[in-house]
């Protein structure tokens, strides 16, 4: 959600007459993520996020807009795209693939530190999210799986110090030679951050941000959250807060035999995958006009202390 393309009025307003969304009033780009170009949209005819795609080859794409409108049929609060006159979700914006979707409302708890009750509420919905998500017809491997760990790691390996590359590499391993075939699964939105939750009034209004979704472990998918929203700066857990996740969670979705064993290595599996993400980021940073590189220490701290069973 960093800025890559910038968008001059003219191209926005010949981009907008395949909506029926009136005149542009206002854009505005947004500082947070990494991956694509995202801005605000105000129209005359309401409030929008407006996407452009900068990594994500044409034909992929679909799948993440199909998602998040099925999602939204289903209960779930996430942004639905909004389609062209001729019925698309899916346009071309300054040469690259682009879309708008809802606005919705609400404000992350970014920059502070959930409470049980919110944290609670995450774990409800996650569950609901999954349980929703079982049905959706369409299949979209996780992307960010193993091969995408090895094939990181690999490239990494000039930029970093021999112990780093020593603990990515034995964390691989230790991946490599799990299985997970039989753990129950389906759709995973595997980046659930704090700044892609939103509340408003005590609630959680709105989760964004679907484009690294795809088939994965459920587990997988509750270790990211757990990860993301409940370690401390030194990357062990809080106790209260996980405890908080978790029962929540089960109590939505009740796990299935065999499950419970895999959660350490799971959660393992996220730290690892995000250490990599923040590393290849700023290793290999691409130039914007608004770019933002989160910390890849905080995550190395995780792992570390996942190993741990901490």
């Amino acid at each position: 959600m960093s800025v890559y393309t910038n968008v001059s009025e003219h191209e926005l307003a010949q981009f907008l007459r395949d909506y029926e969304l009136g005149g542009a009033c206002a854009l505005t780009g947004i500082s947070a993520g990494v991956e694509n170009s995202n801005y605000f949209l105000d129209t005359e005819k309401g409030h929008f996020v407006l996407t452009i795609f900068e990594r994500l080859p044409r034909n992929k794409i679909p799948y993440f807009l199909d998602l998040t409108e099925w999602l939204s049929l289903h209960g779930i609060p996430c942004p639905r795209p909004v389609h062209t006159t001729a019925g698309t979700s899916l346009s071309t914006l300054c040469g690259k693939p682009a879309a708008i979707v809802q606005r919705l409302s609400g404000a992350s708890i970014e920059g502070r530190v959930p409470s049980v009750t919110e944290i609670g509420m995450l774990g409800t919905l996650l569950a609901r999210m999954h349980l929703a998500g079982e049905t959706f017809p369409e299949r979209h491997p996780n992307p960010a799986g193993l091969l995408w760990w090895q094939e990181t790691a690999r490239h990494l390996v000039p930029h970093l110090s021999p112990e780093n590359n020593a603990v990515i590499a034995d964390e691989i391993a230790y991946q490599s030679a799990l299985n997970r075939r039989d753990l129950p699964g389906g759709v995973v939105h595997a980046d659930l951050f704090p700044d892609n939750v939103l509340f408003e009034k005590g609630q959680i209004s709105g989760t964004i941000d679907f484009y690294y979704a795809g088939d994965d472990a459920w587990l997988y998918d509750l270790a990211v959250v757990a990860n993301a929203w409940c370690s401390e700066a030194d990357g062990r857990f809080d106790r209260a807060l996980v405890t908080a996740l978790w029962d929540a969670y089960v109590a939505t979705r009740p796990l299935q035999t065999g499950e419970e064993a895999l959660w350490f290595p799971l959660l393992r599996a996220a730290a690892l995958r995000f250490w990599l993400l923040r590393l290849d980021a700023m290793h290999f940073r691409r130039p914007g006009t608004i770019t933002q590189c989160k910390d890849p220490e905080e995550y190395r701290r995780i792992l570390l202390m996942r190993q741990r069973g901490a």
